[in-house]
């Protein structure tokens, strides 16, 4: 737990002198509505990623893949996005470089070779077991199915 310590007192101090400097040099109410613009065009470009990425992940659960990439590209751009709203000009250029396509695809990849991070896939679903006889080969699917019939205890106690 220390060592979150150090970042939560110097990063709020960081945004705090950013936010002066840019304030003494543009003014106050400049600095301030920057501030809040970056937060609208934030929610903007959240909203246009985060839909195209669900569209990506959507199409690749139904080609039968596992949308990973899109998995962490939306985490990304959730975590984007709230830097984005937070107030201070580091917080936005670091979700701004989040959203960036190319920037945010380098960052999975440098994550992905760290070799921290892996994925796996298993497949349950249609699977494949093949059943040897001595008469013949044969296939046998795996209906994931259950079938039941429904009855209430009052009908049947009547």
């Amino acid at each position: 737990m220390r060592f979150l310590l150090l970042p939560f007192i110097i990063f709020p101090i960081i945004e705090m002198l950013v936010l002066i400097k840019v304030g003494s040099a543009i003014g106050a109410l400049n600095a301030v509505a920057l501030v809040f613009l970056g937060a609208i065009v934030g929610l903007q470009v959240i909203r246009q990623q985060g839909f195209s990425t669900m569209v990506k992940a959507q199409q690749k659960i139904a080609a039968g893949e596992l949308p990973a990439n899109e998995m962490v590209e939306g985490f990304m751009i959730a975590v984007g996005g709230a830097l984005m709203l937070v107030p201070g000009f580091v917080t936005d250029f670091m979700g701004i470089l989040l959203l960036i396509p190319p920037v945010r695809r380098f960052i999975i990849k440098r994550m992905i070779a760290s070799g921290r991070w892996k994925v796996q896939q298993t497949n349950i679903y249609d699977t494949e077991f093949t059943q040897e006889s001595h008469w013949e080969t044969q296939q046998t699917h795996i209906n994931h199915t259950i079938e039941s019939d429904y009855s209430k205890d009052d009908e049947i106690k009547r």
